[in-house]
């Protein structure tokens, strides 16, 4: 009787796992080649054991897709770096020596390659943490399975036991934790806290236990790290991402979050406890000092997305769209859903193309790149409906029309709920006087605010025993900055020193005699004249981002019309601002450094100042 139960019970687990997953199982298996009795060990592992049978098919069916790059140099390096921490300088020693005697990388497919052992290993582990944790009842099996069983966030290495290794790594962070919340903020700050600076040149993501000795190179490694740490301990979380800032560089961003019955929380620095509809990670910039009133630059910018997407171990339901661009395909990834809305984002926009297109790419502007896409909606009764896109962000409405991808309305943005056009006005116009081409944010005035009370020093000794006070910088500097020297002493070399060394940091001096003549122009800290000379006056630019308008560089200022930007006119500078006349009044612009520098942001024009998109 006990037998023929068993095979009851057996066939009713088969039964249930094949109703809801048969076919994208068959799909798997059929796709395993030589890897397919490793795969079918691990669901006969657990034929008698029903959450845990349903887990394996699920992990098994949803394997196809994920892989990691692979060969003996990459899994040298990572198992050298789990055995120890190694410096950058070491680390890229090491690699450099791995390239030249390693085999070619190759994709590893998991499906055709993870072993019974690592399956099962990681679903009994998932399993034990999940039901002996304090917060058990705060995690369903269906978010479980999605956010606690994955052994991977990302195209990681992979290693078997890393959830025990980590798990005894953390323990004592987690003990007394009741809560899931409470355990993913102590698990954060544990892992913040030791993060190291600097990033090796190894270009793939190690595997979670390697990352324990280095994990802060870029934000992917950290998230993936992260993430293993608080699935280590039955938390479920998932890495999500803006995809592309919309209108700062060209960097993508990804953070951990936790993922609970109440929806999706978040924890950003300024935080003690995890948030729901909470801001973006990395989002702002704290401005740490009260900047002077006559201060020209603000604090005000921060960095904005269009969407955000969460990175699923899953396959999502998609629906295909046409190819626009590299950055289009992930907008139709099965590995990728749409949680906007999760984080706020509530806006929606209806375009009506202004000319016949079957689909609507919502693109925002990077650098060097031009217009890239950012979302997307199918044409239907001849308008395209935007769902949860975020505010104050400018987007191109793009088509394909004859292969070319060409704008099918003006450029807008949301506020309010409104959706505001930015159109140019050709029958007004303003003048204007530009000093940057990309905005500046709270990082650099934070720095800027601590360089007063730095000194300009002079001397005749290379060691600086008995120096003379040249200059002390009274006030926030900006970019060029003058000092009037009065002393009518010769000096040889000139230093620059703070209370605070690191912000002594200068670009460069321009130091010139009592002639006027520039005698030393140099980005050392200190500056050796070669001979004594007597000093009329330092000019001194801050450490910054190349950013500003400087003399000898030719500029073009540039303003959108319809299709493509239009330029308004070529200026040579020979100053730190250049004047614009023939502004299209309302226009879209933008300034390009003709001689070096990429970094350039669309923006506008308001009273003057420059609104920056």
């Amino acid at each position: 009787m006990r037998h023929i139960l068993s095979v009851i019970l057996l066939l009713t687990f088969v039964s249930s796992c094949s109703s809801q997953l048969d076919e994208q199982l068959a799909y798997a298996l059929d796709l395993s080649k030589d890897n397919k009795p490793e795969l079918e060990k691990v669901i006969d592992h657990y034929a008698y054991c029903r959450q845990k049978h349903e887990a394996a098919c699920w992990l098994i069916a949803n394997m196809p897709g994920h892989s990691t790059m692979w060969s003996e140099g990459i899994q040298a390096f990572a198992d050298s770096v789990m055995r120890q921490r190694l410096s950058q300088e070491r680390g890229n020693q090491l690699w450099d020596s791995l390239l030249r005697i390693s085999s070619q990388p190759h994709k590893q497919r998991d499906i055709e390659t993870l072993s019974a052992e690592f399956l099962i290993d990681n679903i009994d582990r998932a399993f034990k943490t999940w039901e002996e944790s304090p917060w058990r009842d705060e995690v369903n099996f269906d978010r479980f399975k999605k956010f606690v069983l994955p052994y991977r966030s990302d195209n990681e290495l992979l290693r078997i036991g890393w959830r025990d290794s980590l798990i005894c790594t953390y323990a004592s962070v987690v003990n007394g934790s009741k809560t899931a919340k409470e355990a993913f903020e102590r698990l954060r700050t544990a892992v913040n806290s030791v993060k190291r600076n600097g990033k090796y040149d190894f270009p793939y993501v190690m595997d979670a236990v390697a990352l324990r000795n280095h994990y802060s190179g870029v934000c992917l490694e950290r998230c993936v790290y992260f993430a293993a740490v608080c699935r280590a301990f039955g938390l479920p979380v998932v890495i999500d991402n803006c995809g592309r800032w919309a209108n700062y560089s060209n960097n993508s961003h990804t953070w951990v979050a936790l993922i609970l019955e109440g929806g999706t929380y978040t924890i950003v620095d300024s935080d003690s406890i995890a948030k729901k509809n909470n801001i973006i990670d990395a989002s702002t910039f704290t401005l740490r000092q009260t900047m002077p009133e006559w201060y020209p630059y603000t604090s005000e910018f921060k960095k904005r997305l269009v969407k955000v997407w969460r990175q699923t171990y899953d396959i999502n339901p998609t629906i295909p769209s046409p190819s626009f661009d590299e950055q289009s395909v992930r907008l139709s990834s099965p590995r990728l859903l749409d949680v906007s809305d999760n984080y706020g984002l509530d806006e929606s926009v209806e375009i009506r193309p202004d000319i016949e297109v079957s689909d609507v790419w919502l693109c925002s502007h990077a650098l060097s790149i031009g217009w890239i896409a950012q979302a997307h909606a199918a044409v239907e009764n001849g308008r395209a409906t935007f769902e949860h896109i975020a505010d104050s962000v400018i987007l191109l409405p793009m088509g394909v029309v004859d292969g070319r991808k060409i704008p099918v309305g003006n450029p807008f943005y949301i506020r309010n709920g409104n959706k505001i056009e930015i159109k140019p006005d050709t029958t007004q116009y303003i003048s204007a006087q530009l000093n940057r081409k990309y905005p500046i944010n709270a990082g650099w005035l934070n720095r800027y605010s601590q360089i007063p009370s730095t000194r300009l020093e002079g001397c005749n000794d290379p060691l600086f025993q008995t120096p003379d006070t040249l200059f002390i910088i009274t006030q926030v500097p900006v970019y060029h900055n003058s000092a009037t020297i009065t002393s009518s002493k010769y000096y040889r070399y000139v230093r620059v020193i703070a209370d605070l060394p690191s912000y002594a940091n200068m670009d460069r001096l321009d130091i010139y005699d009592k002639k006027g003549t520039l005698v030393a122009s140099e980005k050392n800290r200190i500056i050796d004249l070669g001979s004594p000379k007597a000093i009329s006056r330092i000019d001194y630019y801050p450490w910054n981002d190349g950013n500003f308008v400087v003399p000898g560089h030719d500029y073009e200022l540039a303003y959108w019309d319809k299709d493509r930007w239009k330029s308004i006119a070529l200026r040579h500078s020979y100053g730190y601002s250049l004047t614009f006349d023939s502004i299209p009044n309302g226009a879209l612009l933008i300034l390009h450094d003709l001689t070096e520098g990429k970094e350039e942001r669309p923006f506008t024009l308001l009273n003057g100042k420059q609104i920056w998109w």
